[in-house]
Order: C-alpha cells, then sequence, then structure tokens
C-alpha cells in the first residue's frame, strides 16, 4: 500500500534522531545540524534557472531560448550537454569523468558524466543523480526537446549539489551522476549501476530527481518512490526528516508498494543498492499534478516554479549531506 507521511514531528522525536550515528543503510540526521542548515540556505534558484536556460537552448540562439535539444541518439546535442557538465564539475576542483557505454541507437559510444567528492574516511559513496538527456514523443536527429522539466530540472539540482557540497568535506564520499539513455530505457544508469557493483563500490544511498520543477496547484506535493527494501525506505524516512527539521515546506508522499521503476534509480535497486525516486506530483500517487507538457517541445522553463524546484533540490541536498556525514565546515582547498 502506498504510505502517506504528514511531516509533523514532535520536538522531543527530531532530538532523537540528532543523537543516532548512522550505520550503512540506516541514515540518521547528522549531529551537525548548524552546517547542514547552512549548506541547503546556500541553494540558489537563479543558479537552477541560469542551468535550464542553458540546457533547453540551441547553440547560437538568443538567451534562454527553447530550441535545443539533448536527445542522445543525436551525438552533438548530448555531447554539448556532457561538456557544459564537465567543465561545471571542473571549476569546483573535483575530478569529472565521462563513463562510456553503448547505446542502439548511436554510433561510437555514449557517456555518462560523474564527479567525485573523495570521502575523507571512507571510499562508501552517496549518489546524487539525475538523468540528462530528453526527449519528445516524435524526435529525430536535429529536433527540438528542450525538457526543461524532464529533466534540465533535476540536472540543474545535481550542478547545484556539486557547487555546495564541494566547499565542506565529509566522511564518505559523494558521487554526482548525470546520466543519459535514460528515455530509451534507463540504458546509461543501468551500465553506470553494473560498473559500480563490478567493482566493489558500497553505496550508502541514492538520490535521483527526476521531474522536480512542475507544481500547477501551488500546494508542495511531490513524492518519494522507496519501492518495499529497507534501505530505501530509509532513505525516504530522512528526506522526510530533513524537510521537519530544517522547515522545508513541501508536502511529500512516500510510495512503498506501487512505487515506479520508470527512472535511473531503478537501476540501483536491481543491483540491491538503496535508491530512491524523487518526483514532482504525478499519476502514480495519491494525487495528480502531472507536467502536460511532458516529452513535448512545449516542455520549457516558463512552465516551471523554481521557488518548489528550490525547496525540493535542498531536501535532497540536506539528506545526502547528512548521509555522507560533513566532518568540516568550508573546506577552501
Amino acid at each position: 500500500m502506498k504510505r502517506v507521511l504528514v511531516v509533523l514531528v514532535s520536538l522531543s522525536v527530531i532530538v532523537g534522531f540528532f543523537s543516532l550515528k548512522p550505520e550503512i543503510g540506516t541514515p540518521a540526521l547528522a549531529p551537525s545540524i548548524t552546517v547542514i542548515d547552512e549548506i541547503i540556505q546556500q541553494v540558489n534558484e537563479e543558479n537552477l534557472r541560469a542551468h535550464i536556460c542553458y540546457l533547453q537552448s540551441r547553440d547560437g540562439g538568443e538567451f534562454c531560448n527553447t530550441e535545443g535539444s539533448r536527445w542522445a541518439c543525436d551525438g552533438a546535442a548530448i555531447d554539448r550537454a556532457l561538456e557544459y557538465a564537465q567543465q561545471h564539475f571542473e571549476k569546483l576542483g573535483l575530478k569529472a569523468e565521462r563513463v562510456p557505454f553503448s547505446l542502439y541507437c548511436r554510433v561510437g559510444l555514449s557517456h555518462n558524466i560523474e564527479a567525485i567528492l573523495p570521502g575523507t574516511e571512507s571510499q562508501q559513496s552517496v549518489l546524487i543523480t539525475a538523468h540528462l538527456d530528453s526527449t519528445t514523443f516524435s524526435i529525430s536527429s536535429g529536433g527540438m526537446a528542450p525538457g526543461a522539466d524532464d529533466n534540465a530540472s533535476g540536472s540543474s539540482a545535481v550542478l547545484e549539489a556539486a557547487r555546495i557540497l564541494s566547499q565542506y568535506k565529509f566522511k564518505h564520499t559523494i558521487r554526482f551522476v548525470l546520466f543519459t539513455g535514460e528515455e530509451q530505457g534507463l540504458i546509461g544508469s543501468r551500465a553506470y549501476a553494473g560498473k559500480l557493483a563490478s567493482e566493489g563500490v558500497q553505496i550508502l544511498g541514492v538520490f535521483n530527481m527526476d521531474m522536480i520543477g512542475y507544481d500547477s496547484d501551488s500546494n508542495g506535493a511531490f513524492e518519494i518512490h522507496a519501492g518495499t527494501r529497507e534501505g530505501s525506505v530509509k532513505l525516504a524516512d530522512l528526506l522526510v526528516q530533513t524537510l521537519t527539521a530544517y522547515e522545508i515546506k513541501l508536502a511529500p508522499e512516500v510510495l512503498e508498494v506501487g512505487a515506479t521503476g520508470r527512472s535511473d534509480h531503478a537501476s540501483f535497486w536491481n543491483r540491491g543498492y538503496p535508491a530512491v525516486l524523487v518526483i514532482e506530483d504525478s499519476e502514480y500517487g495519491e494525487t495528480d499534478d502531472f507536467n502536460p507538457y511532458y516529452h513535448s517541445t512545449a516542455d520549457t522553463l516558463d512552465k516551471l516554479d523554481l521557488s518548489y524546484a528550490k525547496r525540493i533540490a535542498q531536501a535532497v541536498i540536506g539528506a545526502a549531506a547528512q548521509l555522507a556525514e560533513p566532518v568540516q565546515q568550508k573546506s577552501f582547498n
């Protein structure tokens, strides 16, 4: 059954969470309330806007045009977006790498992009992810697929997470990952999750954002798809605790039975890793405010509520930071 969680927690319960020490698969609110609040408050709506503007745009057009594409079968289109993300990560001092895989509709190799913030004590990893590619129902090479909500919105939050969290040191490693080939059947994330599994990488949790910008009724409702595995449910609980403790005004619905597998988090579920999908109010939940411009050339920035996207980004970044365990305030290395 679906589990709807109301974000009302007594002060005593919150204090109790602060006293817990996280273990693998058992997230709890980090003891350093101040540093987490500092991290959350740095999420910048204008940065999200700038990233979405670039990603939905066509080269050579006016600023923030809506004629671009990131269709993964169109090498020139998706590679432009990958280059943008790589330059962003590298300017932050992060080691960024394009991770190759094969995509049936593209000649040569396709790539995901990964940036790593090494942990001070542990290579156990916390992942903040989204898919970078876009599509429409009638896409062809050279066609338009601005994909502002699906999924420049989630990608912009990953880029913003990297900007903020790269200023700090954490006990555990944080991986910022943008997948391609999602619209062709989660192909990029499936290859990436398989690579981590073959390397024996321990994953504490995956926070995947896919469509976080559409809120036409302005009620702040969004969904956390956790499935039924204990580790994933605990990640959902951590997100809800974060909303409460840091007074982020959103209305979450946690889906266990009935959670969808139609995004990149499912590639990690299939490998036994704890993962959640964070998505706007969709047809999967108790209510439905799904973006009617989905997979169309009208999926553009002007349809989005960036205050809503900012709050979702704050929740994910705050939860991921707690799971990774900050050990030092701002690092200026």
